[in-house]
């Protein structure tokens, strides 16, 4: 019996653009519907990918029946009510990342799903990069042995504060809300926690015993003085997770820093080997063979992979996803621990 494709709509038409290509090259899915809250911008975008019906308001969207899910892809503090919203009127739904403002907001989103018999998946990219599904499996093989120590980092040089308002083809939009505590902003929620949900993933989600940081916001003021806005999140932030296992987590993310270059890296310590995973460059194995210390570069040759896919596919095949609620909800809660050291 042929599959019927499943019908998607995405929410939020920023980082949203890359849900909607990608669905539009899934084979098991259709997409039916866009929507944003910016009339003129959702009008220019239908005409861009050729779709037939959009929506400023996703409650409308919500109310069609032939819909089975959505991609919410809105500034973080609308994460949960817009999730909430989907799930409640029977649709699957994958988030971007971070999951939500808060642990909090992560935990009601994840009853919402469980009381409404509908998937969640919050959209860890990072994950199916091939790089990292390479290390996981070569970690999962063995070729580490016990993992007891990690390091991971994004630190950007200065010169990439996110600007408060960015222009697109039909005029200029606030994006004001990376750099503001009260809509979900700050680099610990963006950039850490894609660096956060790799290590964590690498490393087989250890238990949490304690978590220690510290949030600083120390050059977003000044890049905002005089633009009328405000700029009160984190803009670099450290901390230390040990887990009940002995093993522990070093993390440092950056908006901007007195460094010479945007660093992305993972590095992770075993009883067996080694590994590190540094954007742009092939991941690396450490160890020894033969009496001898080995350093494996290895030629990747991964099937294509996204958070999209991994979606669609488990709502067709009636299983929880590779990203779960769980897992996203222990990135919020040390990402709260370190937000709480500011």
């Amino acid at each position: 019996m042929e599959r019927k494709p499943i019908k998607v709509a995405v929410v939020g038409l920023g980082i949203g653009a890359g849900h909607v290509k990608t669905y539009q090259e899934l084979p098991d899915a259709e997409l039916v519907a866009i929507c944003d809250s910016s009339a003129p911008w959702l009008d220019h975008c239908r005409q861009q990918w050729g779709v037939a019906d959009g929506y400023t308001d996703y409650h409308d969207l919500l109310a069609r029946e032939d819909l089975d899910a959505v991609s919410i892809a809105l500034p973080t503090y609308l994460h949960a009510s817009a999730v909430i919203d989907a799930l409640e009127a029977g649709k699957h739904c994958l988030v971007e990342k971070p999951m939500a403002s808060d642990a909090a907001e992560g935990e009601r989103m994840a009853a919402a799903a469980k009381s409404n018999g509908r998937l969640l998946m919050v959209s860890y990219n990072q994950r199916f990069s091939p790089d990292v599904r390479y290390l996981k499996r070569a970690i999962d093989d063995g070729a580490l042995g016990d993992i007891y120590f990690a390091r991971t980092l994004w630190r950007r040089p200065m010169g990439m504060m996110p600007e408060p308002v960015m222009d697109r083809p039909t005029g200029s939009y606030d994006r004001n809300w990376f750099n503001e505590v009260d809509r979900g902003g700050g680099v610990a929620r963006d950039l850490g926690s894609h660096v956060i949900d790799v290590a964590l993933w690498l490393m087989g989600f250890p238990e949490v015993a304690d978590v220690r940081g510290h949030a600083y916001t120390m050059f977003g003021p000044d890049f905002v003085k005089g633009k009328g806005v405000k700029f009160d999140a984190d803009d670099h932030s450290v901390g230390f997770v040990r887990f009940r296992n002995g093993a522990s987590l070093q993390i440092e993310v950056s908006f901007g820093s007195h460094a010479e270059k945007e660093t992305i890296v993972t590095e992770l310590f075993g009883s067996k080997g080694g590994a590190v995973r540094s954007a742009g460059q092939p991941p690396k194995l450490f160890g020894e063979t033969a009496g001898a210390y080995t350093i494996t570069e290895p030629r990747l040759q991964e099937p294509p992979a996204s958070t999209q896919a991994e979606f669609v596919r488990s709502i067709l095949e009636g299983r929880e996803p590779a990203v779960t609620t769980e897992q996203a909800i222990t990135v919020m809660r040390i990402i709260d621990e370190i937000r709480a050291g500011a």
